[in-house]
């Protein structure tokens, strides 16, 4: 690991903030970091085809991606770097102890250097897979056409890895979350409401929206009933998971752990009905993109089809309930069902033991810091007790970030099942963030700060 610390010092980072910063100044610093990106997203690379893969779309706006610009590669590097440092910890493969101030600063680093040859991987993957390629009519040398693409990717990548950082240290929550949110919510909105048709579309008065509410109206106003309606009903549905996987993200267990004699006391610990958060669901979203890709997202190919979203309502409302007298169709539903459902479960197990969740390491946690109220109590009776609720709720919980995450694709909701389930969760982690700067209670005032 020496060998990593040295290049470690040598990367590029953001420094701590010398003094303590207002809410007023993190407000402005994380609305910069909004700023920065989304130009990022808009200046598109020098020397790329004009026809740009959309294939991976969905996936991408779970990752901040803007495929064709300087925000290609997105903060997917970031991310798996520290599921990768995850990991590494948890397994210990890499022995840090990120519950002192020297740890942190070290697993931030390793995830540094991890994160930029993710950044490096990933731009060599999106030319390698054609998903950005050349422009071959601008009359440069292919090879040094490669090369740009590929240095624009990588210095794209390389701010946003900074801005990731600044925005953590400066603004109100970490980069990460702000573009996740940005990207997802941006979407969202405009696959619900956005009235203007796909640029490409040729013009014309009738032109076909993209927002599922006025495509539903435009196909009402023109007769088409079933299908209006199904555009409609699959918006409320969007909706109704939404508001569903918010009420999710909010409940939480009380784990009774130890007795005490004096007036009957109980001490709980409170665990996230939603332990294992959305990761069971990504992951298994990216295995699908990965298994898709592996058969070139060929639409004709049945394990394709298998693997796509069934989209039920938008396709009884385009073939009539017919559509569900065929039996493919219904072992596709049931099949892609079962693989959020069951994969999430055994995901969800695996992560809890992977990252240091488990029984034994809480325990261990509780009965050593020194704010625990379970401070030198034997972390063995500790253990024993939370044995009895963290398996059942981290099987419970990739369960349903299964269930939520394919419900959402199963009925056509405006974006993907993944993507509302990372959007409430990215809030939530906004939501904590605001407390550890003391900011909540200033929250109404927020508007007033920036006037």
């Amino acid at each position: 690991m020496n060998i990593i610390d040295k290049i470690v010092s040598y990367l590029p980072t953001v420094e701590e903030p010398k003094k303590l910063l207002s809410l007023r100044e993190r407000v402005y610093n994380t609305l910069l970091v909004i700023a920065l990106y989304t130009v990022l997203a808009s200046i598109p690379l020098f020397g790329i085809s004009p026809e740009v893969s959309a294939r991976l779309e969905q996936f991408l706006w779970l990752f901040g991606s803007n495929l064709g610009t300087l925000a290609s590669v997105g903060i997917a590097p970031v991310v798996v770097a520290g599921i990768f440092m995850q990991l590494l910890v948890g397994l210990g493969i890499i022995n840090i102890d990120i519950n002192t101030d020297e740890g942190k600063t070290k697993f931030d680093n390793y995830a540094r250097f991890i994160a930029i040859i993710f950044i490096i991987i990933e731009s060599i993957i999106l030319i390698v897979s054609g998903n950005i390629s050349p422009n071959i009519f601008l009359g440069i040398n292919p090879i040094i056409l490669y090369i740009i693409l590929f240095l624009q990717l990588f210095i794209g990548g390389l701010i946003i890895l900074l801005l990731d950082d600044f925005s953590y240290k400066y603004g109100i929550t970490s980069g990460i979350n702000i573009i996740i949110l940005t990207t997802i919510s941006i979407a969202l909105a405009l696959r619900l409401f956005n009235p203007l048709s796909p640029p490409s579309s040729s013009p014309s008065l009738f032109a076909q929206p993209t927002g599922y509410i006025p495509e539903g109206i435009l196909y009402l106003s023109q007769g088409n009933i079933n299908l209006g309606l199904a555009f409609l009903f699959a918006a409320m549905v969007t909706i109704g998971i939404l508001i569903f996987a918010v009420y999710l993200q909010s409940l939480k267990i009380e784990v009774p752990l130890l007795y005490l004699n004096i007036n009957g006391e109980i001490i709980k610990y409170p665990i996230q009905l939603l332990y294992t958060s959305v990761i069971p669901a990504i992951f298994i979203y990216a295995l699908i993109i990965e298994l898709q890709s592996l058969f070139g997202f060929n639409p004709n190919n049945p394990i394709v089809q298998l693997l796509s979203p069934p989209n039920i309502i938008i396709n009884i409302g385009q073939f009539g309930i017919d559509y569900l007298y065929v039996p493919f169709n219904i072992f596709h539903i049931i099949f892609y069902f079962l693989l959020f459902t069951i994969g999430g479960m055994f995901i969800s197990k695996f992560w809890i033991y992977a990252t240091g969740l488990d029984p034994k390491n809480l325990a261990n946690y509780l009965t050593s810091n020194p704010n625990s109220p379970l401070y030198t109590r034997d972390p063995r009776i500790v253990e024993d007790m939370l044995k009895k609720y963290i398996d059942p709720i981290g099987y419970l919980s990739g369960f349903l970030m299964g269930l939520l995450a394919s419900l959402g694709d199963i009925l056509s909701s405006a974006v993907s099942g993944v993507s509302i389930l990372l959007l409430i969760v990215i809030a939530g982690q906004i939501y904590n963030d605001l407390k550890r700067v003391d900011a909540l209670y200033l929250i109404p005032l927020i508007g007033k700060y920036l006037k």
